[in-house]
Order: structure tokens, then sequence, then C-alpha cells
């Protein structure tokens, strides 16, 4: 069963919406989940004792999405659990812990319209391969220089997981649709809604290459 670990990337100024989001993650608590924060020096760290490998592109990120992305798929592969992008609410406790018991060996979030991945929340077992080859492929493409002929979400973010997906005849994850999980589909956001809270999670995209 993926570990009942909430993995978050936080910066040092958190606005009063992220310290929001931050705080309804700690509904999970009493259900046996422990929250883990990392920032960039334990990052930093984490790549350096484990994966140093990838230290390079980490430290040498365009900016902090990038780093960010590189991170997030090795916590998940090392420790398994849950990631979680800093800007998203919990919504709905008893939805998500009825689908952590149901995914118990992990989920994607895909858009169908495209067949993106969501490089903002996904859940995995330690050792996950798919996870793993995300980042071989990232570290790939920066040691031969092409970083810069990509933007960030098809270096790093949900267009690499995407082409990295595609090397697999299946992957160990479900795959759930946007709309089961967000408040909004990916289409939906860019009309720049009004947040409602509803379904188990608000992505509020703040300060989003997505907007």
């Amino acid at each position: 069963m993926v570990p009942k670990i909430i993995h978050q990337i936080v910066g040092k100024k958190p606005s009063e919406l992220v310290k929001m989001c931050l705080e309804s993650w700690k509904a999970t608590i009493s259900h046996g989940f422990k929250i883990v924060y990392w920032d960039d020096d334990s990052l930093a760290k984490f790549i350096k004792d484990k994966y140093e490998f990838a230290l390079d592109a980490f430290l040498n990120a365009r900016n902090h999405a990038e780093a960010a992305d590189i991170a997030r798929y090795l916590v998940i592969y090392h420790y398994g659990g849950y990631y979680v992008d800093w800007d998203i609410s919990l919504n709905n406790s008893q939805a998500f812990l009825s689908l952590a018991d149901k995914e118990q060996r992990g989920y994607v979030v895909i858009d169908p319209l495209n067949e993106t991945l969501a490089s903002e929340h996904f859940s995995a077992l330690a050792s996950n391969t798919y996870l793993y080859t995300i980042v071989e492929d990232i570290i790939s493409t920066y040691i031969k220089d092409e970083r810069d002929l990509m933007a960030t979400p098809n270096y790093s973010g949900p267009y690499r997981m995407r082409a990295t997906m595609r090397k697999f005849q299946n992957i160990e994850q479900s795959k759930i649709q946007v709309k089961d999980i967000f408040e909004y589909a990916y289409d939906e956001i860019r009309n720049h809604k009004v947040f409602m809270k509803s379904g188990i999670m608000t992505h509020y995209w703040e300060h989003s290459w997505f907007l």
C-alpha cells in the first residue's frame, strides 16, 4: 500500500492562499498520515546524498518549477507516498481517504483531452520504475545540452511525464481523470473560473506557467 506520507515542497514566503492550502492537508494527520515539508536545502542534500547523478540538473535548473519537478519524482520514488503542490487545497478529506484506500498502488492524474499527466499531484509506492525513468529522461536531455530546445512543461513537467509514460506498456499506478480529482479540468481553469472549493481538491495555480 502507498505509504501514508504527503510530501510538499515549500518556499520561504508562502502567500495567505498557500498557507490555507497547506493547512487543509493537516486534516489527514488524524487518519494516520504524516506530512513532510521539503525546501531547497533539504532537497539538495537529499539528491546529493541519494541521487547525485541528478544534482547538477537540479542545482542549475532554469526555474524553481524544473528543480521541483526533478525533486518530486525522486522523493516519491525513494519514499513512496503522495506528492502535492503547495497551492492545492484539500476540500474533501473523506473522499481523499477513500481514494487512497482504493488506489493502493498509487495513481496519476491524466487529462483526457491530450493524455498529459499532472506533475502537481500523484502517488506511488517506493521504487516506482516509471518515476525513476522520468528523471533519467530529464537528465539525459540536460546532459545532451538539449534542455533549451524545450519549455519547462516539456523538459520536466506534464509533457515529459506523458513522453516517458509512452515507453511503458503499463505503469504501476492507476490513471484518474483530472475532473475526478480537481475542481476544474485544465481546459476549464484557463477561463479563470471562480473557485468554489468543490471536488476532492482545488488547484489554484498560483505563480504557475499554466495560466
